[in-house]
């Protein structure tokens, strides 16, 4: 008999769990097995997916401390993912959300509209901060709307009440967010515990924050810090409040709060520590810094090995110091050291590189501040208005940087040419010299590359290890040794054969003979003047290079007469550089300028020295008067607010070379333009000249050049009525634009396109008077000739108006065989709308390309 009920327990064992799993009734089973199975199966999985996922994000999580950094970390979005090219979003919190779910739907016992799984309200707070921290702000609230309205006698109902908040400062809804969270402390604030106090206060000031309502974020971010009881986030809050502090001028509290994170030291973040002492540098009075014992400070950072991922941050902090002390030369090395060991703080690269770019700018090093500059805009937001703040810099730059290089060119080929053999040995001796020193400089510099120190670490010995890859020093001799001798070969089957190396490089022999012809300093002679080393090296290599021909002489002068005077406008009138400009300008007076330099340079000089100097000016107007007393320029400069004759004047010129641009004359529109705008440089129309030329050049160019010169044009004169339009066009009208496309459709409105090289040969202007003369003659079918201009090199004559293609046929036939025409070449038909887009995005060959197919 007991055996018998023995095999009946594990059936009704079965029964009574099918009965508990049962989630349509709210059994006392029931309830408890799904409780128990949701709280330490379903959410307990979920909670550490979610918490692993809040510690790798803390982990990876790299802040902005150029700017005021935010009350908690977050992901990237989805936009900045795809720019930095970063791996995919944090997976625990999409299973964090999978586990929410699943609990939501498995073990909800729902009955009479009464939820009886008391961990219903956890699941749902799960599923709200795993969306909020995967960046889905809009499901986000519905999950915690749902804890808010479904179980307002929770205990996560004022933490669901918080989250909301910090999802809609997620969604911009800033003033929102800081209304609801007042809203909170006013009716419930005895109820809420300390953390959720603490949350509350931090997005306050988050929200006043985003509002840069800077001092409001003051008071609520202290009462956070006073009530949080977690240590990165009292640290972090510290931080953030002496940000606020030094933003709103009180730097004494700000060097508070900063030596307060300090303090906490390695109970939090390096990162914080680290950009804590240098926030606190910079928010105290340079005098009062003792500059021994930071120098000491901050070597002693760099020496401990918990610092070594921040070497960056304190050797870029050593660079301001010496910055700001005037020790320029070592700000530059501190900088580059900074930029060497750097890895992934973006903010530092760009600010290391501003102001390396900054430090040349001041020294007139305007081509290295130039390069450096380049380098800054490529760790910018484009979007970000310092990026166009650099950019304009930048732009001011490149100008000049092209003008010194042709002056500095031509100048040493003018100087040479002005030498006999003997003086032009010598020089070219000197010159040689230097890039001998140069290049063993350079050498050296590479071969400490490949075995980089840092300071504060112990330098290799390469003992550690026998094994020869491992010691670089070894590979690189290694390597240096195989090119001695085989040259540069290629990786591939039987590489030492001669026919691998005729295909890949110098054979065995011509390197023997190379090496041969080496000293014992490896310094290459004369023995192989074709080798590019030994010509380097060449005195006679560089002799037969100087121009004899008097034309290419003359060229060079002009070229360079027209570089100094451009300097001496683009100094004084983008930089302000009077000193510079004026420096250029009397050079260009010294050295027997163009005679259509003259009277130009001698009276933006004149402007210049009412500036700098008065008794100059005085000089240089009675100059004029004496000399050019019927020019132009010397009628500005004796009564600048006279009435000048239109006659001559830029706005007559521009007039007349905006008539050539509106008869689609754009070829010669672009020469007059590059003629005539050196000569206005620093009046006021110039403006309308750039604008006149970025159009002309989209007219012969295409989009690429049209986007380049209207961005000139922004960027330069970004308050006149010309910058604005050339704003206006690049948001609005080239998207547009380059959104164009064939439509192939020769049904009706056919062109007939007669492609002709430009500048007109005979052919071509006879090709055009017999079009002109059919089109006449048949005015009244509608039939119109143009000739239209399609880029630098080549001209369209059109025929509009056919009204189909087997007309089109009919009229080319006709052309050719009639003999008062006999046009053997044959037009291509395109249709209105194709032909506007050829114009517009210089695409012809595309077109003819895909319709002879």
């Amino acid at each position: 008999m007991k055996t018998v009920s023995f095999k009946y327990i594990p059936v009704l064992f079965i029964l009574l769990v099918a009965i508990a799993c049962s989630t349509e009734k709210a059994g006392f089973a029931n309830k408890r097995y799904h409780a128990t199975t949701t709280k330490y199966n379903v959410l307990y999985n979920g909670t550490v997916a979610y918490d692993r996922g809040v510690m790798e994000l803390k982990k990876k999580y790299v802040d902005d401390f150029s700017n005021l950094i935010t009350v908690e970390p977050a992901q990237k979005d989805e936009k900045a993912l795809i720019i930095t090219g970063s791996a995919e979003k944090n997976p625990h919190f999409q299973r964090a959300e999978d586990k929410a779910v699943k609990a939501a739907q498995k073990h909800s016992i729902n009955v009479a509209g009464k939820e009886h799984n008391p961990q219903m309200d956890e699941a749902y707070m799960l599923l709200g901060k795993a969306r909020y921290q995967d960046l889905r702000f809009v499901p986000a609230v519905e999950a915690f709307n749902y804890i808010i309205l479904k179980y307002p006698d929770s205990d996560l109902f004022y933490d669901a009440l918080v989250w909301k908040e910090k999802t809609n400062l997620k969604l911009e809804y800033y003033g929102l967010a800081i209304q609801n969270i007042k809203k909170i402390f006013r009716d419930s604030e005895a109820a809420l515990k300390n953390q959720t106090k603490a949350d509350a206060y931090a997005t306050l000031a988050q929200g006043y924050i985003h509002l840069e309502h800077l001092d409001s974020a003051k008071i609520p971010l202290q009462q956070a810090i006073d009530l949080t009881s977690d240590t990165d986030e009292k640290a972090r809050y510290t931080y953030i409040l002496g940000q606020l502090n030094s933003k709103t001028g009180q730097k004494s509290d700000a060097v508070k709060n900063f030596q307060d994170v300090i303090d906490y030291n390695r109970r939090i973040s390096r990162a914080l520590v680290i950009n804590a002492h240098a926030e606190k540098f910079a928010n105290q009075d340079i005098a009062t810094v003792d500059t021994t014992a930071f120098v000491r400070q901050y070597l002693s950072l760099l020496n401990d090995r918990e610092n070594r991922a921040y070497s960056d941050i304190i050797f870029h902090q050593l660079g301001v110091m010496h910055e700001a002390y005037d020790l320029k030369d070592k700000a530059i090395k501190d900088y580059n050291m900074s930029l060497k060991v750097g890895k992934a703080n973006e903010y530092v690269k760009v600010s290391n590189y501003n102001k390396l770019a900054n430090i040349y700018y001041q020294k007139k090093q305007f081509e290295t501040a130039g390069k450096y500059y380049d380098s800054t805009m490529v760790y910018m937001n484009p979007m970000s208005r310092e990026y166009v703040q650099v950019k304009r810099k930048r732009n001011n730059l490149v100008d000049i940087v092209r003008y010194e290089q042709i002056a500095r060119k031509n100048d040493s080929i003018l100087n040479l040419v002005g030498k006999d053999d003997t003086q032009r040995k010598q020089e070219i001796e000197k010159l040689i010299e230097k890039l001998k020193a140069d290049d063993a400089k350079a050498q050296q510099v590479a071969s400490q590359q490949a075995n980089p120190q840092m300071p504060g670490m112990t330098p290799s010995t390469g003992t550690s290890s026998n094994f020869y890859f491992y010691n670089t020093n070894t590979v690189q001799q290694g390597k240096n040794e195989f090119n001695k001798k085989w040259g540069n070969r290629q990786l591939t089957d039987n590489w030492r054969w001669s026919s691998v190396a005729s295909s890949s490089g110098p054979t065995i022999a011509a390197n023997t003979q190379q090496n041969e012809g080496q000293t014992a300093a490896g310094t290459p002679t004369e023995e192989n003047p074709n080798d590019p080393a030994v010509a380097r090296y060449n005195v006679d290599f560089y002799l037969k290079q100087i121009p004899t021909d008097q034309t290419e002489l003359t060229n060079l002068k002009t070229e360079r007469d027209n570089a100094y005077y451009q300097l001496g406008l683009l100094y004084s009138d983008r930089l302000e550089e009077y000193e510079v400009a004026a420096g250029k300008l009397e050079h260009l007076l010294s050295i027997n300028p163009e005679v259509g330099l003259i009277e130009p340079a001698k009276y933006h000089l004149y402007k210049i020295y009412l500036k700098i100097d008065p008794t100059k000016a005085q000089a240089m107007l009675e100059d004029l008067k004496t000399n050019h007393p019927n020019s132009r320029y010397t009628q500005v400069a004796m009564n600048p607010n006279a009435v000048i004759s239109t006659d001559g004047s830029p706005v007559d010129d521009y007039n007349k070379i905006y008539r050539l641009y509106a008869n689609g004359a754009f070829y010669e529109t672009l020469q007059e333009l590059d003629t005539k705008i050196p000569t206005v440089i620093g009046d006021g129309i110039i403006s309308k000249y750039e604008l006149l030329k970025a159009m002309t050049i989209g007219k012969l160019r295409g989009l690429t050049n049209y986007r380049e010169a209207l961005e000139y044009v922004a960027l330069t004169y970004p308050t006149t009525k010309e910058g604005k339009e050339a704003e206006r066009i690049i948001a609005k009208d080239l998207p547009k634009l380059q959104g164009l496309s064939f439509k192939r459709d020769l049904s009706k409105n056919i062109k007939m396109v007669y492609a002709v090289p430009y500048p007109l040969t005979e052919e071509g202007s006879a090709l055009k008077l017999k079009l002109e003369q059919y089109a006449n003659d048949r005015r009244h079918t509608g039939l119109i000739f143009s000739a239209d201009m399609y880029n630098d090199n080549t001209i369209f004559f059109v025929l509009h108006g056919v009204k189909s293609g087997n007309i089109a046929k009919s009229a080319q036939m006709y052309l050719e065989l009639e003999s008062d025409y006999n046009i053997k070449q044959n037009p291509v038909l395109i249709s209105t709308d194709d032909y506007g887009v050829v114009l517009i995005k210089k695409n012809w060959e595309e077109y003819i390309k895909d319709a002879g197919k």
